[in-house]
């Protein structure tokens, strides 16, 4: 019966996923933004702008110019800045490119969502990470929902599309190592993180298990990578996460009754690493943060957002404030950050 109810959950969860991501598909979403011809400079001015690196399939000519299948042949750079209430998207041939038009002086985010988002989707959760934390964000945009499909469908046609990423966002971390290693004027002096939610973990995984890593493990050059409520079994993973040289500190955060990860649990019949991590499996290099008192059975417990009533407390706040900007948070500093009188727990092995 438990089973049944849980996986009877997550199924709901994909059906709203697949409804919020229908909304942000609607003509009144995409008529927000509007495409720049490939030879247009951005002339914007605007204090509310983002980066994206995406393998969707563009369509200039298309209202929806983004889809929902992936490209895996390239990759596509966009600078995008918000004005008048429309967003500008401007196109560009490299990360640096694209990065030349952010504000300087902010700490950069480089962020992987989970399953359910159509291009608006993203940018809308890329924003409010960028506003909430006063940081850049480059948002790595893949297809994570078809809308023409069932909720058990795009549950693995979500899965298999991460893993496909890899490849490519392997390319983009090499060039931010390359950006790191020539100390271009846009990263130079900022702090990176890199952050992983939900199925977007997959894509990490992926990248470190099955590419070469240890071409991006010569010299540290991510300050803090952030493994958040992972879709990924916790079986092993230590293998994998131990392999992570290119971080200077790794942080796996987890809450054992995220409902989402339990019903993805039933459904794959293992346990998920952003459930529950028992001591004597967790990797040597990672700090391990549990936010089950603090959060309940949330699964997105890193920022506020409009359509949700639940809400960070200021230890919460404060400490991705700490993370998101590239500053180390111990295992003793972490307890300190999120002790709000009821259980927490943080280790490092």
């Amino acid at each position: 019966m438990k089973r049944f109810l849980l996986a009877t959950l997550l199924v709901a969860s994909i059906v709203t996923a697949r409804a919020q991501s229908a909304a942000y598909n609607s003509n009144e979403h995409w008529e927000q933004f509007h495409l720049q011809p490939q030879t247009l400079l951005p002339q914007v001015t605007s204090d509310t702008c983002l980066v994206f690196v995406s393998n969707r399939y563009i369509h200039p000519d298309s209202l929806r110019f983004a889809d929902e299948y992936l490209d895996t042949a390239s990759l596509k750079y966009f600078f995008l800045a918000k004005a008048g209430g429309k967003w500008q998207v401007f196109q560009a041939a490299s990360l640096a490119d694209a990065m030349e038009h952010m504000p300087r002086g902010k700490d950069i985010v480089v962020y992987a969502e989970g399953m359910g988002k159509v291009f608006p989707a993203n940018v809308a959760r890329a924003k409010l990470m960028a506003t909430q934390y006063n940081v850049n964000v480059i948002m790595f945009d893949y297809a994570s929902i078809n809308n023409s499909y069932k909720p058990s469908r795009n549950f693995k046609f979500a899965r298999h599309n991460a893993k496909m990423s890899a490849r490519q966002y392997f390319a983009l971390m090499r060039e931010l190592q390359q950006a790191r290693e020539a100390r271009a004027p846009w990263i130079d002096g900022a702090r990176l993180t890199t952050f992983y939610h939900s199925m977007g973990n997959i894509i990490l995984e992926e990248m470190v298990r099955q590419l070469d890593i240890g071409t991006l493990n010569g010299q540290p050059f991510i300050d803090n990578l952030v493994i958040n409520a992972a879709c990924v079994p916790v079986k092993r993973h230590a293998e994998w996460v131990e392999r992570i040289g290119f971080a200077r500190q790794v942080y796996v955060h987890y809450n054992r009754t995220d409902l989402q990860l339990k019903g993805a649990h039933l459904l794959m019949m293992k346990r998920q690493l952003g459930e529950k991590v028992k001591p004597r499996a967790r990797a040597g290099n990672a700090v391990y943060v549990n936010f089950h008192s603090m959060v309940g059975w949330q699964h997105s417990y890193f920022m506020n957002f409009p359509n949700n009533e639940f809400r960070l407390n200021p230890a919460m706040v404060a400490y991705f404030s700490r993370i998101f900007n590239g500053q180390e948070v111990s295992s003793n500093e972490a307890i300190s950050l999120l002790d709000t009188g009821k259980e927490s727990s943080t280790s490092r092995l």
